[in-house]
């Protein structure tokens, strides 16, 4: 890749990737966001966060600067909750490296993102035996997205959530909701019920895939 005037921007080795240091103090605004609710401290069940700005744009038409704006929009807002606190802090304050606490805290971040990855990965291979059905990518992050190809003339991704509900009690979220392509049908899919749950429920779900295709 090359910049503006065509010298070659060297990346790091092969790795994590820090868009922080590419832009340096270039005149590009970065906005970095991190949730304990999309990883391994919350999983979907609590709520906390942070928003990191570097290089904050100019606002036109206003006296107040940009992060003065954004902090006011925040300052009106709840906040987190005390658990949500505590597990930002952890989650932007790990152990020290070296230390018995650290230790234990790593085998269980391995443990939990192996097990995410396994959930995701059988998820998608099951779309392998449902008909027209298409995912992009190996894994998601906390979700898959797959598109559906083949529904019954009439119907969307509502209707076949709903039946899918009704006929196997497993809870999907249509995509209508997320800027899907016009014209298209989506899925959101959770893949964080436990190992033992999703094995039971693929059978039936993709049973009943095959079966709603069909009209």
């Amino acid at each position: 890749m090359k910049n503006g005037d065509d010298s070659e921007i060297q990346f790091p080795t092969p790795g994590w990737i820090s868009f922080a240091k590419l832009i340096r103090e270039d005149d590009i605004s970065l906005f970095s966001l991190h949730s304990i609710s999309k990883g391994f401290y919350g999983e979907c069940g609590h709520r906390g966060g942070y928003l990191e700005v570097r290089n904050p744009p100019a606002v036109e038409n206003a006296k107040a600067g940009f992060m003065d704006i954004l902090l006011k929009q925040a300052s009106v807002r709840l906040n987190s909750n005390t658990a949500g606190q505590v597990l930002t802090y952890c989650m932007v304050n790990p152990p020290d490296e070296g230390t018995a606490v650290h230790a234990r805290f790593a085998a269980e971040r391995e443990a939990i993102l192996t097990e995410l990855y396994e959930k995701a990965i059988m998820i998608r291979a099951a779309f392998d035996d449902m008909e027209g059905v298409e995912s992009f990518g190996r894994i998601g992050a906390l979700y898959h997205f797959p598109r559906l190809n083949a529904l019954p003339k009439g119907t969307g991704d509502f209707e076949y959530c709903m039946a899918l509900l009704e006929e196997t009690g497993i809870v999907t979220v249509n995509g209508a909701g997320f800027g899907q392509k016009r014209g298209t049908n989506h899925l959101r899919i959770a893949f964080l019920p436990p190992r033992e749950m999703i094995e039971a429920m693929l059978p039936d779900w993709i049973a009943f895939h095959n079966r709603y295709i069909k009209g």
